[in-house]
């Protein structure tokens, strides 16, 4: 191993500080916390309820559902059937979602607003923590008075729209929001990502953050590799997490693997000899590469 003179410290230290900053401004710049569920997911009413967990702190904050309704009532006099299909919401304490007051004959009803992409969700939203309705459809059969169509529901028959949710923890705020496609007859919802603003208090517009918006960016662009003797760090774009990162030697031998587990990422040196490596990051269909110096 290989000793250091007060030459190369006074380097080793400015450059561990450069390498600290780097990743203190990648830090400043996340704020919007995106997560796109690659494959989407689909619930209908023979799979259990998704629970959408903003922050990963294993509290899930919504709770997406469909139920399947069908049955046999009266009402003054007459007998009716009905059938359809319920896709809902049911929200964890301190939880709430964006809407308004229904209107009509729903008057009585929080009715959920179905965002398009760059709309603001922010504190002069109006929200509701009620369980609430995405989609409603069910045909009621009244026999000689005939068949009744009941639909409703803002996100019913809509696709690729957004959810506004807020996250009220103690004194501070969060906002965030979820892309969501309900069918014609309110028997699947399918959940194609979500998001959050991670600055308590600040707000955040529909679709921030969302990795579709990073497709078009190359792969090198949305890597930060800074290397020190001791370590590499290395800061990706929410849509790299589980990312392959490979150790090679210059004569070509891969010597180690791993996988990135978050958007900043410390990996050590300890098992490697000194010497010169090449640290690969790659994607099914790319790949960025950066030299870095092991002692």
């Amino acid at each position: 191993m290989k000793t250091l003179t007060s030459s190369n410290k006074t380097r080793l230290k400015q450059y561990t500080a450069v390498a600290g900053a780097l990743v203190a401004q990648s830090n400043l710049n996340a704020q919007v916390v995106a997560t796109d569920l690659n494959p989407d997911v689909i619930v209908d009413s023979l799979t259990a309820p998704y629970s959408l967990d903003f922050n990963n702190d294993a509290n899930p904050e919504l709770n997406f559902f469909v139920q399947h309704i069908s049955g046999a009532s009266s009402t003054q006099g007459v007998q009716f059937t009905y059938e359809g299909a319920l896709a809902g919401i049911a929200l964890s304490p301190g939880v709430s979602v964006m809407g308004a007051a229904g209107t009509g004959s729903s008057s009585s009803s929080f009715q959920i607003s179905a965002l398009n992409n760059g709309d603001q969700i922010s504190v002069a939203g109006n929200f509701s923590s009620t369980a609430a309705v995405l989609g409603l459809d069910v045909l009621v059969d009244a026999g000689v008075l005939g068949q009744i169509p009941i639909q409703q529901g803002n996100f019913l028959n809509q696709s690729n729209k957004f959810l506004g949710a807020k996250l009220t923890a103690g004194a501070n705020t969060y906002y965030g929001w979820v892309e969501l496609s309900v069918n014609t007859n309110a028997s699947q919802i399918t959940i194609h990502g979500f998001g959050y603003q991670s600055t308590a208090n600040s707000q955040i517009l529909a679709g921030e953050g969302a990795n579709s918006g990073l497709d078009q960016v190359a792969l090198s662009d949305k890597v930060t590799i800074v290397g020190t003797p001791e370590n590499v760090k290395i800061n990706v774009t929410p849509d790299l997490i589980g990312a392959s990162v490979s150790f090679v030697s210059m004569s070509g031998q891969t010597l180690k693997t791993a996988k990135l587990a978050d958007v900043n990422n410390t990996i050590s040196f300890d098992d490697l000899s000194t010497g010169i490596y090449q640290v690969v990051v790659s994607t099914a269909t790319e790949k960025t590469t950066q030299r870095v110096y092991v002692k």
